[in-house]
């Protein structure tokens, strides 16, 4: 299975019900990369709620996928399929997720889809605060592609997120 199998088949679902999504993680980092990498999972960001997570799981449930709950409150959940593989479903809940989503961009998935993609400078954000080493490397490698960034926000929010000084270094590494 493809990215864009696994995407379509959560589109599939996400798209009748009315809940607006945004590709982020990984898949989301790649468009900015000069080389793409594999991850294992693909995550998306969820917005306009509007049937809630019950009906979000019986959907995904029908649609064949298992569904947990990954947080007490359901904020994310996680799912799995056999043929489509691991998703990681984050519902929109701050400011800054709901400003992320604002910003994302339409790009074609294939010549009859398009999909909703984080800027780069909120990959980067998202990245910033995960804080793993595979973020962090992701980070590098987008800055290594040297695309045109809002230095601005990405400098605010980042500060927001008390993530800034991380973001100084790497962008240090990268010169």
């Amino acid at each position: 299975m493809t990215e864009r199998d696994s995407v379509s088949a959560l589109g599939s679902v996400l798209d009748p019900l009315g809940i607006g999504w945004v590709l982020i993680g990984a898949l989301a980092a790649n468009r900015y990369r000069k080389t793409t990498r594999t991850t294992q999972d693909v995550d998306l960001l969820l917005v306009d709620f509007g049937p809630g997570l019950d009906a979000l799981e019986a959907a995904l449930r029908s649609a064949g996928w298992t569904v947990r709950r990954a947080t007490p409150g359901g904020e994310m959940l996680r799912a799995r399929h056999p043929a489509y593989g691991l998703a990681d479903l984050i519902v929109a809940g701050t400011e800054y997720e709901r400003t992320a989503i604002a910003r994302s961009r339409t790009e074609s998935a294939s010549p009859s889809t398009s999909i909703r993609v984080l800027a780069p400078e909120d990959v980067i954000v998202f990245k910033l605060i995960a804080g793993r080493a595979q973020d962090l490397a992701d980070i590098e490698a987008i800055l290594a592609a040297d695309p045109v960034l809002d230095d601005d926000y990405l400098d605010g929010w980042a500060g927001a997120w008390d993530v800034l000084e991380t973001l100084r270094q790497l962008r240090e590494a990268a010169r």
